[in-house]
């Protein structure tokens, strides 16, 4: 005989099912999460997906939503692959949207005198709206298997510490890039970014995701549902007097994925962007990639790596790996996403794009293109 309890939570179950087209849709799926067994019997990989500005907008162009909605329905079909054969989270940046929010803020305010929304507020903003234009190309490219798996977008606030250092050292590129001429004029602190220049601001190390956002993000991964969420690096916020509230910076998304990814219990980490994988000597005569590396000599080659770009991504592949044999992480082009998982997951022994960060050569392992 089944419990009064247990008859209520299929009842509920029931009613969720039979009216998900009007329930909003997180609601749902957590309903189906929390009342129905894991739906993952394939033993599919869990691998957190850390998609660079390049899913969004390539460098130079303009920040319109025409730009926008081709570049991610480019990097998702690219993922198609991915996203079939695996549990999937994501995590995006938001540099370029985020930026323009704080300009349009800030020219609204000299023309209006009303206040500008601080930064933590603005991360909110892009993650709904940068969410909602992933969901719908997940949704274009995985039709049928999206409606059974389920796919949503969670806000995300991620707890930083107001006394880290980057307070004072701002190196998170946010913004359109800029003439160094014309970045001389913001006004604000900027930095060279390539050819270009780019407004920084602070980028606090992401502590841990609210208790009450990380149980649900387990509940809805557990049984297979696709996640978007810390996006943006997620909403930086303190504990202040016993309640939370927002900080003005921007929190790295490769460093926030890192830690959601070992919150989570993930197998793997993609940091996806616009270069084929890590160099040594970037944009030198001298430049190579590297195929494969331990987490240990990874780390003895940091000072190739700055700040601001390939620094963080290398500094968390290497935390997400360093340490646990059974874990890996990945760097690469978007646009090589299924090359770099066409070598048997992990054991392989070649992969074909990429820069694999492993711990099954040892400690001293390190192999170039």
């Amino acid at each position: 005989m089944f419990s009064l309890a247990e008859r209520s939570r299929a009842a509920m179950l029931r009613q969720a099912q039979s009216h998900q087209h009007i329930l909003v849709p997180p609601m749902y799926f957590l309903a189906k999460a929390m009342f129905s067994s894991p739906s993952t019997p394939e033993k599919k990989q869990h691998i957190v997906v850390a998609l660079g500005g390049n899913a969004l907008l390539k460098r130079g162009e303009a920040l319109n939503l025409t730009n926008q909605r081709k570049n991610i329905a480019d990097g998702i079909a690219s993922l198609s692959s991915v996203l079939k054969n695996n549990t999937i989270t994501f995590v995006h940046g938001n540099g370029p949207q985020v930026g323009l929010l704080a300009l349009q803020g800030a020219a609204y305010q000299k023309e209006s005198g009303t206040e500008a929304a601080a930064l933590d507020v603005l991360d909110a903003e892009t993650e709904g709206m940068i969410g909602y234009l992933l969901e719908q190309e997940i949704d274009a490219v995985l039709g049928k298997d999206a409606e059974k798996r389920g796919v949503v977008t969670l806000l995300s606030q991620i707890i930083v510490d107001p006394n880290d250092k980057a307070f004072q050292h701002p190196t998170k590129f946010i913004g359109p890039v800029y003439s160094k001429v014309d970045a001389m004029k913001l006004g604000k602190p900027v930095k060279p970014d390539g050819d270009w220049y780019r407004q920084v601001v602070p980028s606090p190390m992401p502590i841990r995701l609210i208790e009450q956002q990380l149980t649900a993000v387990k509940l809805l991964t557990n049984n297979d549902t696709i996640v978007i969420c810390a996006g943006g690096g997620g909403i930086p916020v303190i504990i202040e007097d016993g309640r939370l509230k927002g900080i003005e910076a921007v929190i790295d998304k490769d460093r926030a994925a890192c830690m959601l990814g070992k919150s989570l219990g993930a197998d793997g980490l993609m940091i996806l962007t616009d270069v084929p994988g890590v160099a040594v000597d970037f944009g030198k005569p001298t430049e190579r990639f590297i195929r494969s590396a331990s987490p240990e000599r990874l780390k003895e080659l940091s000072m190739n790596f700055p700040d601001g770009s390939m620094g963080p991504k290398v500094e968390s592949a290497v935390d997400f790996t360093e340490g646990r044999n059974d874990k890996w992480s990945m760097i690469g082009s978007l646009k090589e996403a299924t090359q770099m998982m066409n070598r048997n997951r992990i054991k392989q022994d070649v992969n074909q794009a990429g820069t694999m960060i492993t711990n099954d050569h040892g400690s001293d392992h390190l192999e170039y293109y």
